[in-house]
């Protein structure tokens, strides 16, 4: 039976999607490859459909008993013979499986890696005719994996030894990410397919909002037609999220590991069957879910690594249709994962979960279009073009670099060939590279501008499409004729500073100015009653704080620097009351 055949007569398919069949092939010749699809990209199809075609069976190692659970119920569904083996089963369940797998009743058996570890498991598989071996949610192998698995990793040797092809899917691969799972599994450059991370239904924003909760309980009760999961770093936030929307009579449920394996069954359930609209929920939820109708992602916390982010943000939407993706972050989300980070008893790993954190705190900064930023970490030389539909992208660019971008790209086209951003940067700022560089008519033609502010130029020329940057090297863009040639406008953030002019800096802003001298008031009247000096009490930048973010319960207050457990007791709610009165009279 042809591929497209299996594809139509099991999954209701007439032509692959992009990178399956590619991936599909390499497996059909006999070739080890690995798969990098986004979510909802089909992944499963690229192990399935040649594991039916090659006929035997099929191992899948997969990492989630539930995972396990809703491939067996959708191929048994579609009626392709398969089964699991997992530590749920009861010891006649698995007898009977391992019966039915010798009499070669099944075409797919699921395992988890710890399964490999039994010594009976291992001489089963001696008995069984085994023609492929399928890696689901490969990033697990890798040691530089968001979600590394030592089991997963351990497994790989035992499994090399049964002699059947191996294929690695994932959604989500850094380069380094990848490299490792090429080298454990011996899977060439070749017989690597990555297709872009790039979804056109999701709409990636940042809110940086103080009041999270407010924001969170707002956004839910606008879309309360909608399925959406609400990710939390800790058990703690998630029970106090809960409670919150109990309060507010919003339908909905939790999941995190200090739940029982039943209560967290009940409750996946419950969301997957649309039951509960709303998961909110620790990182130990959602992977292998594939709930496809959900509308929206939020992030009350900042995640350790983009891999983590992206791969949870892309549960939204997999049905095609728009939904959101909402990242809310705060300076204290970033000691968090820095205190989970120090953690960690590996050093090499430890600094590279460092770099992975700055990388995600950059994020919330740029000012270049998230789905590109996101894009440009996975896959760096991928042509690159602003999605229109991100936060930053919705946010008006008050600077036309056009000019700018004119020198940067005649000098890249000037110096005839790729070099890297710093030898443009050196160029066009008139720093010695050559002799021969140094001659050429572009030379020193952005000398006044910072370096800084010059990477910030070529970073918009990459995320608009008009340079490319590939093994590290800049090229330029056919679509860059529209700029050099014609009146085309490049808009950006860069603010051009004159170094004559007066400058005021304002290290807060949105502050109301009377509420802060009413704060000093109270402040100077707690210090005579207690007869201590008032910036004891809290200092003039806290107060800043209180007048700008305008708390007014303990649990807002505690989150501002400057406030302790003593003073949220003894002083806080004096200043609660005084900014409530104070909201009410403007």
């Amino acid at each position: 039976m042809k591929l497209e055949d299996i594809l139509q007569k099991y999954y209701g398919y007439e032509t692959f999607r992009e990178g399956q069949k590619e991936l599909i092939e390499h497996v059909m010749n006999n070739q080890s490859a690995l798969g990098i699809l986004p979510t909802g990209g089909g992944k499963s199809i690229c192990y399935q459909v040649p594991g039916i075609a090659r006929g035997g069976l099929t191992l899948v190692i997969s990492p989630l008993i539930s995972l396990m659970k809703d491939q067996v119920d959708t191929l048994s569904a579609a009626g392709i013979p398969a089964a699991y083996l997992n530590s749920q089963q009861k010891a006649a369940e698995v007898r009977a499986v391992e019966s039915d797998l010798k009499k070669g009743a099944y075409q797919f058996l699921y395992v988890a890696p710890e399964r490999f570890e039994q010594n009976n498991f291992r001489y089963l598989l001696t008995q069984l005719d085994i023609r492929l071996i399928a890696f689901d949610e490969a990033h697990c192998i890798s040691k530089w994996g968001h979600d590394f698995r030592p089991s997963y990793r351990q497994v790989v040797s035992r499994v090399m030894t049964i002699g059947a092809p191996c294929i690695a899917v994932t959604a989500t691969a850094t380069v380094d990410v990848r490299k490792d799972i090429q080298e454990l599994l011996y899977i060439s450059d070749d017989c690597v397919v990555e297709t872009s991370i790039k979804r056109d239904n999701l709409d990636f924003k940042i809110d940086p909002t103080f009041q999270k909760d407010k924001m969170v309980r707002r956004y839910v009760k606008e879309h309360m037609k909608d399925s959406g999961i609400i990710y939390a770093t800790t058990r703690k936030q998630v029970e106090a999220l809960s409670e919150q929307f109990t309060d507010q009579n919003i339908s909905h449920t939790i999941y995190h590991a200090g739940l029982s394996s039943e209560v967290r069954e009940q409750n996946q359930t419950a969301f997957v069957n649309d039951n509960s609209p709303v998961m909110i929920a620790t990182n130990a939820f959602g992977m292998g879910i594939d709930k496809s109708n959900v509308r929206y992602v939020i992030h009350y916390n900042l995640p350790q690594d983009l891999e983590s982010y992206y791969q949870e943000a892309g549960r939204a939407g997999r049905d095609g249709l728009q939904s959101e993706c909402i990242l809310l972050y705060s300076e204290q989300d970033i000691r968090l994962q820095q205190f989970f980070i120090g953690n960690t008893p590996d050093e090499v790993i430890q600094e590279r979960k460092k770099e992975k954190l700055e990388k995600m705190v950059q994020y919330t900064k740029t000012t270049q279009c998230l789905q590109g930023t996101l894009i440009n970490y996975f896959n760096p030389e991928e042509h690159l073009e602003p999605c229109g539909r991100c936060t930053n992208c919705l946010m008006e660019a008050k600077y036309d670099m056009s000019v700018e971008a004119k020198k940067l790209m005649s000098c890249l086209i000037r110096i005839k060939t790729p070099v890297s951003r710093g030898i443009l940067t050196k160029v066009i700022r008139g720093e010695q590279v050559s002799q021969e560089m140094s001659q050429l008519s572009t030379f020193g033609l952005m000398k006044d501008y910072e370096t800084k502010d010059i990477h910030g130029f070529i970073d918009t020329l990459l995320f608009n499409g008009y340079l490319d940057e590939i093994d590290g090297k800049l090229h330029v863009h056919p679509s860059a004729k529209d700029v050099l040639m014609s009146d085309v406008k490049i808009m950006t953030h860069y603010h051009p500073v004159s170094y004559n002019e007066r400058v005021t800096i304002h290290t807060l802003v949105n502050v109301d100015e009377d509420l802060f001298e009413h704060l000093k008031k109270v402040r100077k009247e707690l210090s005579v009653e207690m007869n201590v000096p008032p910036f004891t009490i809290f200092s003039d930048r806290t107060l800043t704080l209180f007048a700008q973010k305008q708390p007014t319960t303990k649990q807002e207050m505690f989150h501002i620097e400057g406030v302790g457990s003593y003073k949220l007791k003894h002083y806080c709610p004096r200043f609660i009351e005084a900014i409530k009165s104070y909201q009410s009279t403007v």
